[in-house]
């Protein structure tokens, strides 16, 4: 008979968590996996616009990026419903365990489909080709990857007790160490499988030199021996049991799902009319109302959706009352705030957490305009690299990059400057009396985000108008360390910011609508391509730059106006 699980950490335990290695393995896998199969995403996606579509090569780029951006969008989007399973349902370790045997799929479909003659078919017509396996495959990958998201970090943080809290910043430094370990690597060596592009000049067929199979399926192949890792330590975990009993849990997902179809469907998910769109929110409003009725009555709740749906209810009820009696005017208000004032009567001091978590959404709402220009990186910054010259002589050793691989350089810029700042650069402001925050540090990200697009303008502005294969890429260089030092000062900084402004009972609730700035601002990507298809790549990333500048400016005043709080002790 199996041991039970530890469902709690060892106290008297001073030195590392013995469930460790096994977590910071299956991160740096996993992160190899993503970001391996990602960089190749907006290539192959063009591809399959021309060789099955017959798509001219500007209108199949601009296609590709859109997919690309769509896909990021829900990779990012997913994560809310991963929090929702872990914490109510699943806990933390079947949520990810399971999950990334979706992901494993996806990476599977991806493979497998990628060859014209790999089809499968249902009544003598083509069910799946090589455009509805990426379809599939992106679709299980996002909910795989963004569905753990939410929950491999709280699992470190789980594992963790009194006696060895110290040690925790130091794995934390690991856990983000791996993942750029993970990124460096696979943006270097995926590429390479799949080999140089190679265009038919009589009908522009795309084709490699390697193999796009493999190049999917070996990411896939890391990602299954990270799960098979994860497994086999599960003995040496804490397991932290969800937060409510299992027929709770199953009520809260139910209505939770029903919510995120309700608004993430048609969004990220859209159909192809309108009405469509108007019935998949309508009925998504509807579960979700039925079943969060059900929960309330079995066991009230005080979380962030239940205190919203009381306040919500309370004001309609109050505008039925006055019309009902006939009186023009609404009644004076009770003490507290107009709106917050329902929550407060019910819920009492519980009643802060979703004011707190509106104060930050507020402020994370500008946000995603840098997530729209930091995750081009994978898609424009790929189509202008493909038109310089790659290649480097640097007398010793004399080396051609593939346009996807010199995505390296971000990863690798990110393990040089997280310590930097961290150690180098914030001390050395305090010391001077040099007031730099949060805010301030995210402010300062945009505007240097802004700067990179710049620069990503001048260099697409010099293709544009020279032969193909004359301007270097040593060029992107000088926006590759913007656009990461923008990302040290608005993601790293942003994470810190939302943990310390949220109350405990909303800390996973703030997380997901950080990830969820991520998704939107791809999403904006996906919406600009098509909109703004008639703009060249010079004109798209001067628009970028603004966005990004104008974007900055109006988070800067919102920030000023912004009182701090620390509910880092609870």
């Amino acid at each position: 008979m199996k041991p039970p699980l530890r469902t709690a950490p060892d106290h008297s335990l001073t030195g590392y968590p013995p469930g460790v290695p096994f977590i910071i393995a299956n991160e740096g896998c996993e992160r190899f996996s993503f970001y391996g199969m990602r960089g190749m995403l907006v290539g192959y996606a063009t591809a399959l616009a021309v060789n099955l579509d017959g798509v001219p090569r500007p209108e199949a780029e601009l296609a590709g990026k859109a997919l690309v951006h769509e896909f990021f969008s829900w990779v990012y989007v997913f994560p809310l419903l991963g929090a929702l399973l872990a914490d109510r349902l699943l806990g933390k370790f079947r949520t990810i365990l399971w999950l990334s045997l979706v992901y494993c799929l996806g990476h599977a479909a991806l493979a497998f489909f990628e060859d014209p003659a790999t089809q499968l078919r249902w009544f003598g017509a083509v069910w799946l080709n090589p455009r509805e396996g990426l379809g599939l495959g992106l679709f299980l990958i996002a909910l795989g990857a963004g569905g753990i998201k939410p929950c491999v970090s709280a699992n470190v943080g789980d594992q963790f007790g009194r006696g060895n809290w110290d040690k925790l910043r130091r794995v934390y430094n690991a856990f983000y160490f791996i993942i750029n370990f993970g990124s460096f690597f696979a943006s270097l060596f995926i590429p390479l499988l799949r080999g140089q592009e190679v265009v038919d000049p009589l009908t522009g067929h795309i084709s490699w030199t390697g193999s796009v199979a493999w190049a999917f399926a070996v990411p896939g192949i890391l990602m299954g021996l990270a799960t098979i890792a994860f497994w086999a330590g599960q003995s040496r975990f804490v397991h932290v049991p969800p937060s409510v009993p299992p027929r709770l849990g199953l009520l809260d997902v139910l209505s939770g799902t029903g919510l995120f179809v309700a608004f993430a469907g048609p969004v990220f998910f859209p159909r192809a009319t309108v009405l469509g769109d108007l019935a998949v929110c309508a009925a998504g409003l509807l579960v979700f109302a039925g079943v969060f009725r059900v929960r309330q009555r079995l066991a009230p709740d005080d979380g962030f959706f239940a205190q919203l749906a009381h306040i919500v209810a309370s004001m309609w009820r109050e505008q039925v009352q006055r019309f009902s009696s006939g009186r023009v005017s609404a009644p004076p208000a009770p003490g507290g705030h107009w709106f917050w004032r329902h929550a407060e009567a019910r819920f009492g001091a519980a009643a802060e957490g979703p004011r707190a978590v509106v104060r930050i959404v507020a402020i994370f709402g500008f946000v995603t305009v840098f997530w729209a220009l930091f995750d081009q990186k994978g898609s424009t910054w790929i189509q202008q690299a493909a038109r310089m010259d790659r290649h480097f002589d640097l007398g010793f050793v004399a080396f051609t990059f593939l346009p996807e691989q010199f995505l390296f350089v971000n990863p690798a810029l990110v393990m040089l400057l997280v310590p930097l700042m961290s150690l180098g650069v914030y001390p050395a402001l305090e010391r001077r009396g040099i007031a730099f925050g949060p805010l301030r540090r995210m402010t300062a990200g945009m505007v240097i985000a802004s700067l990179a697009y710049v620069s990503v303008a001048l260099i697409q502005s010099s293709v544009d108008s020279r032969p193909a294969g004359e301007v270097h890429l040593a060029w992107q260089l000088v926006p590759y360390v913007l656009l990461t030092l923008g990302e040290v000062l608005v993601s790293v900084t942003g994470l810190e910011f939302a943990y310390t402004q949220a109350p405990p009972s909303m800390k996973s609730v703030v997380m997901g609508f950080w990830s969820l700035t991520t998704s939107l601002g791809n999403k904006l990507v996906a919406v600009l391509a098509a909109r703004l298809s008639g703009l060249s790549a010079t004109e798209f990333f001067w628009v970028c730059a603004a966005l990004m500048l104008v974007a900055a400016a109006l988070f800067g005043l919102r920030a000023r106006g912004y009182v701090t709080r620390d509910y880092t002790q609870g």
